[in-house]
C-alpha cells in the first residue's frame, strides 16, 4: 500500500535519510511574516544567523547577543517581535540552578519562519565553562518545574495550571527542541492556540514527567505539517498530545508511559488523540499504562477507560508501523479512521487490543500480534474489536481465560455488521470459548491456524451462535 503523502524521502540536518509526510500543502499560498514594533533592549541589527541567548535572570547588558549578555527568559516574548526567519533562540538554565520553577505562561510566541528558513526554539543547559547543551535522554535532570496545583499523596491528580509556551497567531515554520521538565497542566507545556492554521511545526527531544499533557491544541486551531520525534513522557493524566484538526503529520520514536496515573473517568487519558485530519504516520511508538478507574468506581460503571492512540471518525489515510500498546484500560489502538494500515504492531494486556470502526474496504492489519486481553469488571476484553470492515494478514491473536479473540460491536451505522477477513496467521483461545462474541458479524478465514488446526471458511456470528456460510 503506497501513500503518496507519506513516502517522500528527505534529508535531515544531519544528512540522514528519513521518511516524513509531504509538504505539498504547506507550500501553497503561505508566506509568513510579522510586522510588530521593535522590542526595547534588543539589538536591532542582529542577523538571523546569530542566535538570541536567554538565561533565567539574564546577565550583562541583557540584549541576548551572547551568553555574557544573555536576556532573561521572561523577555523572550519581547524578542520574538524583532526576530527574522531563520532566527534561533537558545533558552538555557544554569546547571547550578535547575530546576527553575514557573507558573503561568512564560512565552507567548507569534513568530513565523519560512519553509526555507524556519525559526528555532532550543531549550538546554548552560554550564560553568560557558557551553550550551541539550539533554541526552529522559533521565536528565529537569530544567523546569511547574509550581502550584500540587497533588497530595491521597489526592486525585490535578490538571490545573497554564502552559509554559503558547503559540498564537502568526506562528508557523517552527522547530522546537527540548526541554526536560517536571509537571505541566492539562493545557500542556506547549499550547497551540492559533485559532486558524499553523503550518510546519516540529517538536523533538522533549522529556516530560508527571504531566497533564505535553502538547495541547485549542479549538479552532488547524495544524498542517507536524513532526514529533525522539520524545518521552512518564506519568500522564490526560495524555501526551491532543490535536483537533491535523494533516500531514509524522510521529516517530516516542516512548510514552502514563504510569497508571488515574485522573478518573472525568479526566480520561488518551495518550495521543486526533479528532480530525488526514495523512498521518506513526512509527516506533511505545504507548503504555493508561487506565481510568476512579470515576467508574464512584458511579458504579462497568466501563473502564484509558487508551493509547485514538483517531476519531473524521480521520482518514493513516499508516501505523512498529507501534506497541500495553496495559490499557480500554483500547491500545482505537481507530475510527477511514483507510488505516497497521504493520508490525503489538498489543499486550489491553482490554481491547485494536478497535476498527470504519467500513473502508482497504482497512488492513498486517503482521501484528494481539495478546493477553484483560477483563475489566463485568466487561470482557478481546484481541480485536470490530464494528466495520478489516483484513488481517499473517497476524497472531492469543486470547486468555474465557475471552474470545474477536468481539463485534456497533458503530455509527448500526444497519451494517462488522466483517473480518483473516488470511494466514494464528488464533488461539480456550477450547470451550467461542471464536467471536458481541454483536452480529461475519468472519472469513483463509488458511488460518486456529488452536493448531488449519482452518478456512466463512462464518456468521449472530450474537448467540456461529454458523457456517
Amino acid at each position: 500500500m503506497t501513500n503518496p503523502y507519506l513516502s517522500k524521502s528527505v534529508s535531515t540536518r544531519s544528512g540522514r535519510q528519513t521518511t516524513r509526510p509531504s509538504r505539498r500543502q504547506l507550500l501553497q499560498g503561505f508566506l509568513a511574516s510579522v510586522a510588530l514594533p521593535p522590542a526595547w533592549g534588543i539589538a536591532q541589527t542582529t542577523p538571523p544567523d546569530a542566535p538570541f541567548h536567554f538565561l533565567p535572570a539574564g546577565q550583562g547588558q541583557r540584549d541576548g547577543s551572547d551568553w555574557e549578555n544573555a536576556a532573561a527568559l521572561d523577555q523572550i516574548t519581547e524578542f520574538v517581535s524583532d526576530a527574522q526567519p531563520g532566527q534561533t533562540f537558545l533558552c538555557a538554565v544554569d546547571d547550578n540552578t535547575m530546576p527553575v520553577g514557573w507558573s503561568g505562561p512564560q512565552i507567548e510566541w507569534g513568530l513565523a519562519g519560512t519553509p526555507e528558513e524556519p525559526v528555532t526554539l532550543n531549550f538546554g543547559t548552560f554550564n560553568d565553562t560557558g557551553e550550551f547543551a541539550q539533554p541526552g535522554g529522559p533521565d536528565a535532570p529537569a530544567q523546569f518545574l511547574m509550581l502550584g496545583n500540587e497533588t497530595g499523596p491521597e489526592e486525585r491528580p490535578d490538571v490545573g495550571g497554564d502552559p509554559h509556551v503558547v503559540f498564537d497567531r502568526g506562528s508557523s515554520h517552527i522547530r522546537v527542541s527540548g526541554p526536560v521538565f517536571d509537571r505541566a497542566g492539562g493545557n500542556g507545556f506547549f499550547n497551540l492556540d492559533v485559532r486558524g492554521t499553523l503550518q510546519d511545526i516540529a517538536f523533538s527531544g522533549i522529556h516530560a514527567r508527571n504531566v497533564g499533557r505535553v502538547i495541547e491544541t485549542e479549538d479552532g486551531t488547524v495544524v498542517q505539517g507536524l513532526t514529533v520525534t525522539d520524545c518521552t513522557a512518564l506519568g500522564m493524566i490526560r495524555g501526551f498530545a491532543r490535536f483537533r484538526d491535523l494533516s500531514e503529520a509524522e510521529f516517530r520514536d516516542l516512548d510514552l508511559d502514563a504510569d497508571f496515573v488515574d485522573g478518573g473517568g472525568g479526566m480520561v487519558c488518551q495518550i495521543i488523540s486526533v479528532s480530525k485530519g488526514h495523512d498521518l504516520y506513526f512509527n516506533n511508538l511505545r504507548l503504555a499504562k493508561a487506565v481510568n478507574m476512579l470515576a467508574a468506581e464512584e458511579r458504579g460503571s462497568t466501563y473502564i477507560q484509558g487508551d493509547g492512540l485514538v483517531l476519531e471518525e473524521d480521520t482518514r489515510d493513516v499508516r501505523i508501523e512498529n507501534c506497541h500498546a500495553s496495559d490499557m484500560g480500554d483500547g491500545g489502538f482505537d481507530l475510527k479512521t477511514e483507510n488505516v494500515y497497521l504493520r508490525n504492531c503489538t498489543t499486550t494486556r489491553c482490554k481491547l487490543g485494536i478497535r476498527i470502526w470504519s467500513h473502508h474496504p482497504d482497512n488492513l492489519i498486517e503482521n501484528c500480534r494481539m495478546t493477553e486481553p484483560v477483563r475489566r469488571p463485568r466487561n470482557d476484553g478481546s484481541c480485536l474489536w470490530v464494528a466495520g470492515n478489516v483484513t488481517l494478514r499473517d497476524c497472531e491473536m492469543a486470547a486468555v481465560d474465557e475471552m474470545s479473540p474477536i468481539r463485534f460491536g456497533e458503530g455509527q451505522d448500526k444497519s451494517r455488521d462488522g466483517i473480518v477477513k483473516i488470511q494466514g496467521g494464528t488464533i488461539t483461545h480456550a477450547e470451550d470459548v467461542r471464536l467471536a462474541t458481541g454483536s452480529a458479524g461475519t468472519i472469513e478465514l483463509e488458511n488460518v491456524m486456529v488452536n493448531g488446526v488449519e482452518t478456512s471458511g466463512r462464518y456468521h456470528w449472530n450474537g448467540w451462535w456461529m454458523r457456517s456460510l
